[in-house]
């Protein structure tokens, strides 16, 4: 079974950074884990100018990248959310899918905060635990320097 925990918290509070650390240990573990980062700030690039899924995206199509080594899928779309994203791409292929971002789509989520007073703009989802340098009550606490207990917490979510 595939579980979705949802990293959200605010602008550079320290998501990224944390999660390229928990990342490794999970996978150390034996954990299938993938990401979705939701980029809420508009367009983005993967490919560069000039190349040929660059031209063939520019001409109008979707693209696909694939080589014996990683995967890329270019395509036109509004916004899908994160459900459609996650049973159409990602459910069952992975032990552990994280998201970075979405925030207000409600899903379980560990909350990575610089000051406590933020957490309010998080709480409509299940909260996990929070990940804050200073104590934040009434749920599992964790400083961001301690990226073996996050994993430790992350991993017996998994395997329950």
């Amino acid at each position: 079974m595939t579980v979705l925990i949802s990293f959200v918290g605010t602008s550079d509070s320290g998501k990224t950074t944390i999660l390229t650390k928990v990342i490794p240990i999970l996978v150390e573990r034996g954990l299938r884990v993938a990401v979705v980062k939701h980029h809420a700030h508009g367009d983005f690039e993967i490919d560069k100018e000039g190349k040929d899924s660059w031209k063939l995206y520019n001409s109008g199509a979707d693209v696909l990248i694939s080589s014996p080594v990683k995967m890329a899928f270019i395509r036109r779309a509004s916004e899908d959310s994160l459900d459609y994203v996650y049973e159409r791409y990602l459910k069952g292929d992975y032990d552990l899918v994280i998201t970075e971002g979405y925030s207000r789509a409600g899903k379980d989520r560990i909350v990575v905060l610089d000051r406590p007073e933020k957490l309010e703009y998080f709480k409509h989802g299940k909260i996990l635990a929070v990940v804050c340098d200073e104590p934040v009550e009434g749920y599992p606490n964790f400083r961001r320097d301690e990226v073996e207990r996050i994993a430790d917490f992350i991993y017996s979510l998994v395997k329950e």
